[in-house]
């Protein structure tokens, strides 16, 4: 297809030396990340059966002029580079062929058949890490091996980059949580951990070529809402407000700018003095998944403006929080407040907590209203805090839990800080269901690890013997760490 035929809204570029010259060898495939395990794009060349992942870069106000007629209003590039598949195996091994042989068809899902790779050659790949019987072609990992093959992928990376643990952090974007754990332990490393929003985790694109290679996009099915855009002033004022994440009249390029926006509130807020105390929080917390966590968090709490001018303040940010989650990787949204003469006790910050959540429930988008119940019912079994129809565990860290309390604020001394975390994180993260047995001795699960771990530092937190308990009663955790003593915050 000439460049003249064709309408672009998408720019790849690439490296001649890594793609065929016969395009038609180069197809493009839907793909789970081996981290974050959303669908991303990935290429395949078959030719010399190399597997690319497509990585987008953005920057705030830019476009493409393409051919001297048409211009790009995203201005975004797109960009293939090489992906060892070993990555892409990883989840599947770690989680089926670790304490056993198992057959390389339990590896090789539907999904990773897109990409047309002979059994043979899968195995040869794997061999690095895998322990193979050729005779019953079966494959078990060997985790050993393993550690050793990422070790020198770490050491080819610090070549490259500014240290050591910079190189493991790049690794680790593509290792699920157990495996980092496993590294940190193996290989005593710890790094930050700490991952932008997943690159090429875009909706499916149809690939075309041209002089300069294209992506069509396919239509952007985003959420949004015309409160949100009214706020930053894409809707005139005469317009009417509907509060509904799923407005179709919407023009795709006021859907894209709504996208945009997140993107750029989260880069920009991610480095803001705003979170420094709760990311001391973050990497002092003895949760293994804290130090991993990608939160974005509300606008800077004003001490001069009333409980409920903040929370407007705060609610577009936290509108579009819920209506991308389902789509981007991020584990929560972080609300800071100064600690001062209003959140003297943690009765007095329980009431300013109330507030936040009344009035976020009134704004619900989905009209739900999860506070517009008797405030019996929110103490009781199976209530829930939902917004947007996502459904929240939410903790609370302040300064006046002591160092041996699981909600220590680790020396934070000058904000409380309020954490939304959607349960959809916990899918994401392969957490294990809740359960009142733990291994103390041999822990085995995330879970497990977790709870000997603050153990371990002396703040172990007190476990029901049954797992159907009112979610609000553990918002506020009394200073006792009792769980017989409850703050009734909802009261």
């Amino acid at each position: 297809m000439s460049s003249s035929t064709l309408i672009p809204d998408r720019v790849l570029i690439v490296d001649k030396r890594l793609v065929p010259i016969d395009f038609e060898q180069f197809h493009f495939i839907q793909f789970s990340h081996p981290r974050t395990k959303q669908e991303q794009s990935y290429a395949i060349d078959h030719q010399s059966k190399t597997i690319f992942e497509l990585v987008q870069c953005t920057r705030s106000y830019s476009s493409w002029f393409i051919n001297d007629q048409h211009v790009l209003p995203d201005g975004s590039l797109y960009i293939i580079t090489p992906i060892n598949l070993i990555f892409l195996l990883l989840p599947s091994l770690w989680c089926h062929a670790r304490t056993k042989f198992i057959p390389l068809t339990i590896i090789i899902n539907d999904s990773f058949k897109q990409f047309e790779l002979g059994d043979d050659f899968i195995i040869e790949k794997l061999r690095s890490i895998c322990d193979i019987d050729n005779e019953k072609n079966l494959i078990k990992l060997n985790e050993e091996n393993l550690i050793i093959w990422l070790r020198d992928r770490i050491d080819r990376l610090k070549n490259y980059v500014q240290d050591e643990e910079h190189a493991f952090d790049l690794v680790c974007e593509y290792l699920s949580d157990d495996i980092v754990e496993q590294c940190q332990q193996e290989l005593k490393l710890h790094g930050n951990i700490r991952y932008d929003i997943p690159i090429g985790q875009k909706a499916p694109s149809v690939i075309t070529t041209t002089t300069t290679t294209t992506i069509t996009k396919k239509k952007i099915n985003v959420e949004c809402t015309h409160y949100l855009l009214k706020k930053h002033g894409l809707l005139q004022s005469k317009d009417k407000i509907k509060f509904s994440t799923n407005d179709h009249d919407l023009s795709e390029a006021t859907i894209t700018h709504a996208k945009q926006v997140l993107y750029e509130h989260y880069l920009n807020t991610s480095q803001s003095s705003a979170l420094h105390e709760f990311h001391q929080i973050q990497n002092k917390s003895n949760c293994i998944f804290a130090k991993r966590a990608r939160c974005s968090n509300a606008p800077h709490w004003l001490d001069n403006l009333s409980i409920e001018d903040n929370c407007e303040r705060l609610l577009p940010s936290f509108i579009l929080f819920c209506a991308f989650v389902k789509d981007i990787s991020i584990d929560g949204y972080v609300i800071e407040i100064p600690h001062n003469h209003l959140t003297t006790t943690l009765e007095d910050f329980g009431q300013i907590f109330k507030q936040i959540l009344r009035f976020l429930s009134d704004h619900d988008p989905a009209k739900r209203h999860c506070m517009n119940v008797s405030s019996s019912r929110i103490g009781q079994i199976g209530w829930v805090f939902e917004f947007d129809r996502v459904t929240f565990f939410i903790t609370t860290f302040t300064p006046h839990y002591p160092e041996t309390h699981p909600r220590y604020a680790h020396g934070s001394k000058n904000y409380c800080h309020i954490l939304f975390q959607p349960e959809l994180s916990f899918l994401r993260h392969d957490l294990p269901d809740d359960t009142p047995h733990t291994n103390w001795i041999e822990p085995i699960t995330s879970r497990d690890k977790i709870r000997v771990a603050f153990r371990q530092h002396g703040r172990e937190y007190p476990i029901r013997p049954t797992i159907y308990y009112p979610p609000s009663h553990d918002m506020i955790r009394p200073l006792s760490n009792d769980l017989e003593d409850i703050i009734e915050w909802w009261l």
